[in-house]
């Protein structure tokens, strides 16, 4: 059975298109995964009689998504394909100011808001983000306020909004991620500040 030109050319055409595709595939970098990290704990002053319960913690829209974004400038974002989080974002903002919390305060009695039941907590921090990206060859912008409040009775006891900003070191996405982690890390030394001034005005 002979075959028209007109099916050859089709069949060439899906040849072309699949070899096409096949070396797209071939040629795309792997995808890279990131988390924020903690403090390491120094073994600083005790404050065991504080239980603290970290959460909710909200963040824009825009940054809860798996790939990492960054900020080229006031009006422009970038969304990565190949570098995202390993995680959720939100829970791993949650997760490592709750990390540093027990660590700067000294106390193993420190949780996440979704498992606030396992003990009888002194405060809950609740934490806004406004603002978490970056510029890779330049820094990190936190923005976030935050609130301590009375666990029992609800009344929020500190109201403050900080801004933080880190030096990226590195001009790549590790960089940026460290230099997050790094603001975390100052956010959760000035929360800690505050519960303390806090359980030594109530002793």
């Amino acid at each position: 059975m002979k075959i028209n030109s007109h099916c050859w050319k089709v069949i060439r055409i899906a040849i072309i298109s699949i070899f096409f595709f096949a070396g797209c595939r071939a040629t795309s970098p792997p995808v890279a995964f990131y988390t924020l990290s903690a403090l390491q704990n120094t073994g600083g002053s005790s404050h065991s009689d504080l239980a603290i319960v970290v959460g909710p913690v909200s963040i824009p829209q825009i940054l809860n998504r798996p790939q990492i974004v960054t900020q080229t400038d006031a009006n422009k974002i970038v969304i990565s394909e190949y570098h995202r989080w390993a995680g959720n974002l939100q829970e791993d903002v949650e997760r490592v100011v709750a990390e540093n919390l027990g660590v700067l305060l000294g106390t193993d009695r420190v949780t996440i808001y979704s498992k606030e039941d396992v003990f009888d907590p002194t405060y809950r921090i609740v934490l806004n983000v406004n603002r978490f990206t970056g510029n890779l060859d330049q820094d990190v912008q936190l923005i976030v306020a935050w609130t301590v409040k009375e666990a029992k009775g609800k009344n929020v006891l500190i109201f403050n909004k900080s801004t933080i900003r880190e030096r990226i070191t590195s001009a790549d996405f590790q960089g940026l991620v460290a230099a997050q982690s790094r603001a975390l890390s100052v956010l959760s030394q000035e929360i800690a500040e505050s519960i303390k001034r806090l359980s030594e005005n109530h002793k």
